[in-house]
């Protein structure tokens, strides 16, 4: 695949195992199995009994898998979760350069000690055969959910190697920033667009939807979900997470170029097709930049078809 496509994120807990079970067939790009918000600390063994057998239920359907830790638990939650078939974990409330390397470091002791590497999609084989380096490493996913996070946010993304992705807690930033009375998260706006800057500065994916301030964001309708998932493309996100299997295919929808968006692009590129600095569509000046951002649409409109394709696969050989 010629871009990594992860546009939707859901998020399961991992004491539910009729979810679990049934989490292929959501059509997410990637399946998270919690271990942390969703898990009431009276459940967290039981959590963690289920996730290796989790891991090859979510995979069944093309998604890759991912598991988000308890950073307060980290050893336990790792000690249960690497496993052949995952991809990587998010590390929630993280504020300092120790916790992304004490969590690096014991990834890699329980790598070396089962022989474990980046899974990689159903049909690739990328796990034992090949020798161990950064990019077939499990990914960390850093989620930065209070002040202090989002203030020391460059230098915790260029901590590790493994990082390859950033997300912002609402909930937590809400209790730690305080909400409005509007229901909007003070602040937001800023700390998402910031988000977005940080992220593309320090070479990883920023994660995360223009969730509104009455939609309970990752619980939002699949109407709001779409249109927050089109405003966060529109501002630099490429995917968010959701924990409801029915705001995925908003979400698949609302971080994939619309029909409209691809012709527009193929219409901009076609009219400078002849070498001109420039040419005039529809009123539209396009240039190089224009058409730079064109030929990015295609790109990624067509990185999301065969994620598709894989998927509807995956799910046909299940």
């Amino acid at each position: 695949m010629t871009q990594l496509v992860r546009r939707s994120w859901l998020l399961i807990p991992a004491t539910d195992q009729d979810l679990i079970e049934g989490s292929w067939e959501a059509g997410a790009d990637v399946i998270v199995l919690d271990l942390e918000d969703l898990v009431h600390d009276s459940r967290k063994f039981e959590a963690r009994a289920r996730i290796q057998e989790g891991i090859g239920h979510a995979r069944k359907g093309g998604a890759e898998v991912f598991v988000r830790c308890d950073l307060e638990l980290l050893y336990a939650d790792l000690e249960a979760s690497v496993w052949r078939g995952l991809e990587g974990i998010i590390l929630p409330k993280v504020h300092s350069i120790t916790q992304v390397r004490e969590a690096e470091e014991t990834l890699a002791r329980f790598e070396a000690q089962r022989g474990v590497m980046k899974a990689g999609l159903i049909g690739e084989v990328n796990e034992i055969d090949e020798p161990r380096n950064v990019e077939n490493s499990l990914e960390i996913q850093l989620s930065l959910e209070d002040a202090e996070g989002n203030y020391e946010a460059i230098n915790l993304l260029q901590a590790s190697h493994r990082i390859r992705s950033v997300s912002l807690g609402r909930a937590d930033l809400v209790m730690d920033l305080r909400a409005e009375p509007t229901g909007e998260l003070h602040l937001l706006n800023y700390l998402m667009q910031r988000l977005v800057i940080v992220a593309n500065t320090a070479g990883v994916t920023p994660i995360g939807a223009w969730w509104q301030g009455n939609s309970r964001g990752m619980q939002a309708s699949p109407n709001d979900t779409l249109a927050s998932a089109q405003l966060g493309r529109a501002v630099g996100f490429k995917g968010a997470l959701c924990v409801s299997p029915e705001q995925v295919r908003p979400l698949n929808q609302g971080f994939t170029p619309s029909r409209e968006e691809v012709a527009q692009a193929r219409s901009w590129l076609d009219a400078r097709s002849d070498g001109k600095p420039y040419a005039e569509v529809d009123g539209v000046l396009v240039d190089e930049a224009l058409a730079g951002a064109a030929q990015r649409v295609l790109d990624w409109a067509a990185a999301c078809a065969e994620r598709d394709r894989f998927k509807e696969e995956a799910v046909k050989r299940a």
